[in-house]
């Protein structure tokens, strides 16, 4: 089955285009198409995935510069017809595939390992606190394998970031 695309084209054309150099024009231009080109390779994979077929993906972007140019585009877009919604404009890769489940068999989920203990997040200040830590237990254990004598703490302080430090590393 052959598709074509569906969704409302808007060619460029240069009317109300005031005070702009050639270079300027040109850049909107490719700006322009690109954001078109992927709209309508985007429209086709829409279709297909509509109809069942799960063998093509959406436009996959060559690089930053491209992505940057799909997204002026856009804009160019809506600032060229302020008259339409906004969301005329969407990518249409962002619409909702189907209004019907699609039957596949759920993934497998691994259950985690009872020993396991989960965490929450680190705040900054403690990761700035626990890199000191780890920094006095690096120098201290250093110093304690490479010398005779070891190591004497400046302060309790400083002896108890080492053994926060050596509690973390003897765990992990």
């Amino acid at each position: 089955m052959s598709y074509t695309v569906k969704r409302t084209q808007y060619p460029f054309d240069t009317t109300n285009i005031r005070c702009k150099s050639l270079k300027d024009i040109l850049v909107m231009q490719r700006q322009w198409n690109t954001f078109e080109r992927v709209e309508n390779y985007n429209d086709i994979i829409f279709q297909r995935i509509q109809a069942g077929f799960r063998d093509a993906i959406y436009y996959q972007f060559i690089d930053h510069g491209e992505l940057q140019d799909y997204n002026n585009g856009q804009q160019l877009h809506r600032l060229k017809f302020p008259s339409l919604p906004c969301s005329t404009f969407d990518s249409i890769s962002s619409n909702d595939i189907s209004p019907y489940p699609v039957l596949v068999p759920p993934p497998v989920m691994e259950v985690p390992a009872k020993c396991i203990q989960f965490s929450t997040a680190m705040t900054e200040s403690e990761k700035t606190g626990r890199g000191s830590d780890m920094a006095i237990y690096t120098h201290v254990s250093s110093y304690n394998s490479a010398h005779t004598y070891k190591y004497v703490f400046v302060s309790d302080a400083e002896r108890l970031a080492y053994h926060r430090a050596e509690r973390i590393v003897l765990t992990s």
